[in-house]
């Protein structure tokens, strides 16, 4: 079923709102609408949100399954600070903590955080997200970003190579416009804060907080326990050389105790 823009547009009067029913990426068509616009205030907040995705991708340009009907493929695009700035990867944890915030107050699901960018349920990812700068901000002037989300609902025509590792919120029909205006609002909102007041709520909800993992950085695997994610989101693991902290990276194995 399509999405209803009329709905969605309702819902967010301060957005400047574009809704597809196919498009090749979210993220990449509001890169486009950033680049290419003379005025680019007018554009944010800006929300681009798509029924299906063709070419959806993540990290290190990672296909993203992005099927039909039964997901929800969303970009906003907003301006930032220099003073967001300053640790721009906390804007990816700080959306992490909005979206399991709407999605447990919307559909009473709680989801676990795998730092540094997606959500799990059931020990498999079912929402990723992507935050990419389209301009950074200088000399006092704003910058610009947009903020992509991909999140499975069902767990449908699932390909055979992503079953282990991808599943679905639900098997129940969910209003996806509502969701949609929510997950909008509060991202937007979460980006205005600090990461250090959302610190605790990350923690409490990020399933391998204690558990032993591997961090691929850069060239280097290292393993460790995960004792900490620092004020500025940085992932701390104790190490056989004491306690290090990472700011980029990927968790490639998690042993859940």
């Amino acid at each position: 079923m399509k999405l209803d823009a009329e709905k969605i547009e309702a819902e967010l009067p301060d957005f400047n709102v574009n809704v597809f029913d196919v498009i090749s990426s979210t993220n990449t068509i509001a890169k486009q609408q950033i680049q290419q616009a003379s005025d680019k205030q007018q554009l944010v907040p800006g929300l681009v949100v798509a029924n299906e995705q063709t070419a959806g991708y993540g990290r290190q340009d990672r296909a993203f399954y992005s099927p039909a009907d039964v997901g929800i493929y969303m970009t906003v695009m907003t301006q930032v600070t220099t003073q967001q700035w300053q640790h721009p990867e906390t804007l990816t944890l700080n959306t992490a903590v909005a979206i399991q915030k709407v999605i447990q107050s919307e559909l009473g699901i709680s989801l676990g955080i795998k730092w540094v960018n997606d959500l799990y349920l059931h020990e498999r990812k079912v929402v990723g997200i992507l935050v990419e700068t389209v301009q950074p901000p200088t000399n006092g002037n704003l910058g610009f970003v947009v903020i992509g989300m991909g999140i499975n609902l069902q767990a449908r025509d699932i390909p055979a190579q992503l079953q282990t590792k991808m599943g679905g919120l639900t098997t129940d029909s969910v209003d996806r416009e509502r969701l949609i205006s929510q997950l909008s609002q509060a991202c937007l909102a979460a980006i205005q804060i600090d990461f250090s007041q959302l610190r605790q709520q990350y923690l409490q909800n990020c399933f391998i907080s204690q558990e032993e993992v591997t961090l691929q950085h850069g060239h280097d695997s290292i393993i460790g326990k995960v004792v900490d994610v620092d004020d500025y989101g940085r992932i701390v693991l104790a190490t056989q050389y004491g306690r290090q902290a990472y700011n980029a990276g990927e968790i490639t194995k998690v042993n859940l105790s």
